[in-house]
């Protein structure tokens, strides 16, 4: 008879511990994560756990009016990253950065030019960046276009710098893929090439510059 009459009693305290639980919880979601990274090694830690926290749905960098705040008077962003311009492959997204954590440079088919040089000199020169990646993906439109050759106004100049890396054997069937790999590692060699500046801070141990590809499917980047 006791346990029915504080049955009632029971349940309103079960709802309460259970509610303040679920607040608890919910207030960590999306609260940014703050974490000085003044490293490369560090910055590709970051990205690499970023994107772990993506794939495993648990976003930790989604308040976005705390990071405009946040980051109105400056920015301290610890890697520029090259990727395409394809709409599937949002970074700051795919590696959970929000805003002001990463400098991202794009156009179709990851491409280095002197526009994307000066941008990348500045972030790891004049400012905070120790991490360079260049970051291809799978079913990449771009890789498409330069292997069927495609004749497409001004985007044709920016195929043909990817129909050199396009593999002999065009029956294979990761050929899309492959071609990707093979032009966005030539990109870092042309951008150590291209620009003294970069290379310098790479000799010296500055910086790192490294490649990455997503895959659009799963959502994992692979370092």
């Amino acid at each position: 008879m006791k346990t029915i009459k504080y049955l009632p009693v029971l349940l309103v305290l079960m709802f309460l511990i259970y509610s303040c639980s679920e607040e608890l919880k919910n207030e960590g979601e999306g609260k940014s994560e703050e974490r000085e990274i003044v490293t490369s090694d560090g910055a590709i830690d970051e990205l690499k756990r970023g994107n772990e926290r993506f794939l495993a749905g648990k976003l930790a960098n989604t308040n976005y009016a705390e990071q405009i705040e946040k980051t109105k008077e400056e920015q301290k962003p610890h890697s520029v990253i090259l990727t395409c311009m394809d709409s599937r492959v949002p970074p700051e997204i795919l590696f959970d950065q929000g805003i002001g954590k990463i400098f991202v440079v794009r156009n179709a088919g990851n491409i280095e030019d002197e526009n994307v040089l000066g941008s990348m000199e500045y972030a790891v020169k004049f400012s905070t960046a120790k991490l360079i990646v260049v970051m291809g993906h799978s079913h990449c439109g771009a890789v498409k276009g330069a292997i069927k050759e495609a004749d497409a106004g001004n985007l044709t100049q920016l195929l043909n710098q990817i129909k050199p890396f396009i593999p002999e054997d065009r029956s294979r069937s990761d050929l899309v893929e492959e071609t990707a790999k093979l032009s966005m590692q030539n990109t870092v060699t042309d951008i150590l090439n291209k620009s003294p500046i970069i290379k310098e801070l790479v000799d010296s141990g500055s910086i790192k510059i490294v490649t990455a590809f997503y895959d659009i499917e799963t959502g994992k980047v692979f370092f």
